[in-house]
This record gives structure tokens, C-alpha cells and sequence, in this order.
């Protein structure tokens, strides 16, 4: 009997027990609540994004600097700082040189545009941007430095070079070159493009590369440097020098390349005959020696036109849909025929 009342007798809290317990867990949570780290909402990304302008108002320079849409106006400085914010994750620097005065009947050549992109700033960025040429002047340049540079005597992060204010072939690279045509093709023969190829010209790392007929069977690749193999080269080197067009702006260039094949020094076997009775019948001789392999025309941009010239930083701004500030003064802009380039700039964007 007693062994069969004590299975129903199991072990438990009574109700008074449960309540205490519950009270003493209540307690314990509500002193500790506190203590128990919170989990931390991330911030809310500052708006990063901003921009300065660096620009003259006639002879005055002045610095702008704008977060977001707004600005606390613009500075009269005497060169121009820009001090990139710590949250910035990329800094575009865009900058034009001042545009080049126009001559009598040719508007001058805007500012060259130059943009350079950062993913840091060792200091802070100091900048004095070109001025725009006179009439018939040329515009100045535009750098930009690291102020700690510019204080030791460094040299600047990168310059963008002023507008010329008549531009002449003398002075082109082959960036210039709008189109190379080749106008005429022969081969060592003689025989007008023996080997089957049509002669070919394109500008390949600033250099011109003509493909051309070297003989009846051989098809030839030169690379041409247009100051050094063109503009510079001695007239007592050619045979049939080229034809500068300055009004056309245009070079024709007569390649007798077998000279060069061979390694003939030219310059000094005329030399040996200038002044003699035979100088004109060796000229003629090797001409008919050595025939031209192609004829070559560059047509170059000199940005000759007679208005004003925009600048690209005008349509930089234009995409960015800024009117105001540094747009109203048409930065680097290339001056009317007698009239006078705009200042440079510099448009910074993080």
C-alpha cells in the first residue's frame, strides 16, 4: 500500500515557487537590458558627392566649391585649393588651358583638355589656371600640383597645354592628322602596284605606318615620325622634297624609300658635286633611279575656322547639365577672328 501511494507522489515547484522564480528572472532581465550590446545600424552614406570650380571672372580669379547643390558662393583667391574631402572615393581633375587668340582671318585653337583620375590625394591640390591669348598670341597653359610639390619645386601632376593662335604644319604631330590617303602606288619595277596590294596608311602609336609595294612580290611596312622623317629632314636628303599646303593644311609626301633601303647617305654624295656642272643631271638621274614607291597626303586639324572654337570642357559641362559658375565664361574657348581666347580652368568632381 505505501509503495503504491508513493508512485503518485512526484517531485514539483508549487505555484508560490513558480511566481518567485519568475519574479527573480524578470528582475535580472530588466537590470541587464542595458548592458546587452545593441546592434549597431549603419550609417546612412554622406552624400560624397560634390564639385569645385577654379575659373577667372575677367582678371580675377575665383575658387567655388559645392556639396551637393549648394555652395557657399564663390572666393576671389589668388591661386586656387582644393583640399579633397576624407569620404571622397575617386577625384576627377579636368582642366583647360586658355584658348589662343584669333589672327586676321582664322579663329584660334581652344585650350588643350586634359581629365586625370584619382583614388586618393597625397595633400592638397593647388592650381592657377591659363590665360587666354591676345589677338594673334598663343594661350597659356594650365597645371595642376600637389602643394607640397609646388612648395619643394616640383614639378605638376599634369599640364594642359594653351591654344595656339594660328597653328602651322611646322608645329603638328600626327595626332593632327585628320586622314592619310595614299594617292599613288608603284613598286621597284616601276609597274604601278606590281605586287596586287593597294598602298595603305594609317597613324599607329604617333607614328604613320605605310604599307606599301617594296618590289613586284614584296609587300613592305615603314613607320614614319612626322617631325623627325618629314618636317625636319634636311632639303639636301630629298630627292623630291614634300609639299607643305599651309592654306589647305595639307603635306604631300613623295616616298623614294629604296634610298633608304640601301642605307645611301644622300646628303653627303650631293655634297661632293653642289656647285659643279653635274649636280642637276645627278639629281635627275636618281630620281629616275630610284622611282617614288607612293605618293602620300596628310590632311591635318589645325582647328582653323572663322568663329570662336569651343572647348571640349564646354561639353563636359554641358553633359553635366552645369549653365551656371564656371560655364558662363565658356573656359578655353579659341577667339574669334581679332579677337582674343578665353581664360583656362580647372573642374574638379568627387
Amino acid at each position: 500500500m505505501k509503495l503504491t501511494l508513493n508512485r503518485y507522489k512526484k517531485p514539483g515547484f508549487s505555484l508560490f515557487e513558480a511566481c518567485v522564480v519568475m519574479l527573480v528572472v524578470s528582475i535580472f532581465m530588466a537590470v541587464s537590458a542595458s548592458v546587452i550590446p545593441k546592434r549597431n545600424k549603419p550609417k546612412a552614406e554622406a552624400d560624397g558627392h560634390g564639385r569645385f570650380e577654379c575659373y577667372y571672372k575677367g582678371n580675377q580669379l575665383y575658387q567655388q566649391l559645392f556639396q551637393g547643390s549648394s555652395s557657399g558662393g564663390a572666393q576671389a583667391v589668388t591661386e586656387c585649393r582644393f583640399n579633397p574631402p576624407i569620404y571622397a572615393k575617386y577625384i576627377v581633375i579636368n582642366a583647360i588651358g586658355g584658348g589662343g587668340g584669333g589672327s586676321g582671318g582664322n579663329g584660334g585653337e581652344p585650350g588643350q583638355f586634359y581629365s586625370s583620375f584619382h583614388t586618393s590625394a597625397r595633400t592638397a591640390f593647388v592650381m592657377t589656371p591659363g590665360k587666354g591669348g591676345r589677338v594673334g598670341a598663343n594661350g597659356t597653359s594650365t597645371s595642376v600640383y600637389y602643394e607640397d610639390d609646388k612648395k619643394g619645386g616640383g614639378g605638376p601632376i599634369f599640364t594642359a597645354e594653351g591654344g595656339k593662335s594660328n597653328r602651322e604644319l611646322k608645329d603638328t604631330t600626327a595626332r593632327d592628322i585628320k586622314q592619310c590617303a595614299i594617292t599613288e602606288g608603284t613598286s621597284s619595277s616601276g609597274m604601278d602596284i606590281a605586287c596586287g596590294s593597294i598602298p595603305l596608311c594609317q597613324i599607329r602609336d604617333d607614328k604613320i605606318e605605310v604599307s606599301y609595294c617594296f618590289s613586284a612580290s614584296v609587300y613592305k611596312t615603314k613607320y614614319l615620325d612626322l617631325q623627325k622623317d618629314i618636317i625636319q629632314r634636311s632639303s639636301d636628303e630629298w630627292l623630291k622634297p614634300p609639299v607643305l599646303n599651309e592654306r589647305e593644311a595639307t603635306i604631300t609626301y613623295y616616298d623614294q624609300g629604296l634610298l633608304d633601303e640601301y642605307n645611301l647617305d644622300l646628303a653627303a654624295f650631293l655634297e661632293a658635286y653642289r656647285g659643279t656642272e653635274f649636280f642637276q643631271p645627278l639629281l635627275v638621274a636618281l630620281e629616275e633611279s630610284y622611282p617614288i614607291l607612293f605618293t602620300m597626303v596628310l590632311t591635318f586639324d589645325l582647328h582653323r575656322s572663322d568663329t570662336v572654337t569651343p572647348s571640349l570642357i564646354m561639353s563636359y559641362l554641358e553633359g553635366m547639365g552645369i549653365e551656371t559658375g564656371i560655364a558662363e565664361y565658356k573656359p578655353g574657348q579659341g577667339g574669334a577672328p581679332g579677337g582674343a581666347g578665353n581664360n583656362g580652368a580647372v573642374f574638379i568632381t568627387w
